[in-house]
C-alpha cells in the first residue's frame, strides 16, 4: 500500500510538472483528468491505510466500572441549506444536495430540531452504532447511539423556540457547531448530540450542516459546496443573533472553518456583528495556512472573542488534503506547529487517536480534548489559566495537550 502511494505521488508530481508549461488545450485538459483520477485513488488509499495500521492501540477513558445500563434522549437544534429528499426516515431525511436560492437570491435555510438517543454506559467521545460485524441488526438503546427524529420547523417557529428554550435556561448559552469534509446530515445530527452531551454544556445547542456529499472522493465537490453555502451561513448568522443569548460558542471543524471564517470576516467588514460572541474555536481546520493568515486573519481581528486553534499531526483527513493542495492546512502540525496572533493554538497530537475518524473527529472523541474544551466553554479558562504546557518562544508560542 505504501509503493502504491509512493507511486502515485511520484506519478502526480510528474503530471503537475507537465502541465506547468501548457496552456489551455486538449493536452492539458487531458492531463488534468489524469491528475484528478490520481489524486482520487491517493486520498483512498491514505485513508485505507490507516484502517490496517497494527501500531495503534485504542484510548481508555473509563474504568471497568461502567454505570448502569442506560440511555439518555438529547434534543438539538438545526438549519441547513440541504435540500429535502422526501424521505421519512432521519438518516435520509437530507441529502447531499443543495437547496436553490429563491427568486430574488435569497438562500433558503431549513430549521428544524433533532433527538438523538445516547447510551449512558459508553467510553467518553465514542459514538457507537449498530455493526453487521457483530450481528447487530438493529439499535439498542443501552448499546447504541439512535437518530430517532427529525422535526422540521418554520423560520420562525424555529427561532421562537430556540429563543424560549434559552431563556428558560439558567446560563442561557448557545453551542453552534459547524461540520466539515465528508459529513452527512445524520452524522452532523448525532456528533452534536454527543459533543452538547458530553460537554455537559449548560444550554442549548444548534448545528449548521451545509451540502457535504459524506465520501472520501467528495473532496472537490464539498470545497465547491462550502464555498457556495456562505450567503445561506451569513443568513442563519443573522437568525441567531437576535434569540438573546447570553453567551454564545461557536465551534467549526475540518473544511467548516472555511464556512464560518469567511463568513464571519466577511460580517465584520460590514459591521455585523454576533452579540455575545464568547468562544470561536476552529477544530483541525483545513484552511490553506497563507490564505489565512494573509486573508482571513486581519479580519477576524476586528472581532472581540476569545480564538483557539486545534491542531494535530495525527489528523489523517489532513494529511489527505494535501494530496489535493501543495499548501499546508492551519490544523495539521506535521512539519511544525503554525501560530498566528490573537489565536492560542494547542498542539492536540498527543491526545489524538488516529485510530478513530483517522484522527480528525478528535474534537468529539477525544476525552483530553473535550475536557479542554469544557474548561474553555464553562470555566472561560485560558490555555494558561488551564495549565497546559507551553512550547515555541514568543511570538510563536503554542499549549501542548498530554
Amino acid at each position: 500500500m505504501d509503493d502504491r502511494i509512493e507511486k502515485l505521488n511520484a506519478r502526480a508530481t510528474e503530471i503537475k510538472k507537465l502541465r506547468s508549461g501548457l496552456s489551455d488545450g486538449p493536452e492539458k485538459t487531458a492531463l488534468d483528468k489524469d491528475l484528478r483520477s490520481v489524486q482520487e485513488q491517493l486520498l483512498d488509499l491514505v485513508f485505507e491505510r490507516e484502517c490496517v495500521r497494527s501500531d495503534l492501540t485504542i484510548q481508555v477513558f473509563r474504568n471497568a466500572n461502567d454505570p448502569p445500563t442506560k440511555w439518555v434522549e438529547v434534543t438539538t437544534y438545526f438549519a441547513t441549506n440541504r435540500k429535502a429528499s422526501g424521505k421519512s426516515a432521519p438518516e435520509d431525511f437530507f441529502g447531499p444536495e443543495r437547496e436553490p436560492h429563491d427568486q430574488v437570491g435569497n438562500p433558503r435555510n431549513q430549521f428544524g430540531k433533532t433527538l438523538v438517543s445516547i447510551p449512558t454506559a459508553r467510553k467518553l467521545g465514542e459514538m457507537p452504532l449498530p455493526s453487521l460485524w457483530k450481528l447487530e441488526l438493529s439499535p439498542n438503546p443501552s448499546k447504541h447511539f439512535i437518530f430517532k427524529q427529525v422535526v422540521p420547523l418554520d423560520t420562525a417557529a424555529a427561532i421562537a423556540e430556540m429563543s424560549k428554550v434559552i431563556g428558560q435556561s439558567s446560563k442561557k448559552s448557545l453551542l453552534v457547531f459547524v461540520h466539515g469534509y465528508n459529513v452527512s446530515f445524520a452524522d452532523a445530527a448525532l456528533r452534536t448530540a454527543q459533543l452538547a452531551h458530553d460537554l455537559s454544556f449548560p444550554g442549548t445547542a444548534v448545528f449548521y450542516s451545509w451540502p457535504s456529499v459524506a465520501t472520501t472522493k467528495g473532496y472537490w465537490h464539498d470545497e465547491e459546496t462550502v464555498q457556495l453555502s456562505e450567503k445561506a451561513f451569513d443568513d442563519f448568522l443573522d437568525k441567531i443573533a437576535g434569540l438573546g443569548a447570553s453567551d454564545v460558542f461557536l465551534i467549526a471543524h475540518s473544511m467548516g472553518n472555511r464556512l464560518v471564517t469567511t463568513v464571519l470576516k466577511d460580517r465584520a467588514a460590514n459591521g455585523k456583528n454576533i452579540p455575545n460572541l464568547k468562544e470561536l474555536l476552529l477544530a483541525a481546520p483545513d484552511i490553506n495556512a497563507e490564505i489565512f493568515k494573509d486573508k482571513i486573519l486581519p479580519g477576524l481581528a476586528a472581532i472581540d472573542v476569545h480564538r483557539t486553534i486545534y491542531a494535530s499531526s495525527s489528523d489523517v483527513a489532513l494529511r489527505a488534503s494535501k494530496v489535493v493542495h501543495d499548501y499546508r492546512r492551519v490544523g495539521e502540525t506535521t512539519d511544525g506547529v503554525l501560530t498566528f496572533s490573537g489565536f492560542e493554538t494547542i498542539d492536540a497530537s498527543a491526545v489524538a487517536p488516529i485510530i478513530r475518524a483517522f484522527g480528525h473527529s478528535y474534537v468529539v472523541d477525544s476525552t483530553k480534548v473535550l475536557g479542554d474544551i469544557a474548561d474553555t466553554l464553562n470555566l472561560r479558562f485560558n490555555a494558561d489559566q488551564r495549565s497546559l504546557p507551553k512550547a515555541g518562544a514568543p511570538p510563536s508560542t503554542w499549549w501542548v495537550l498530554k
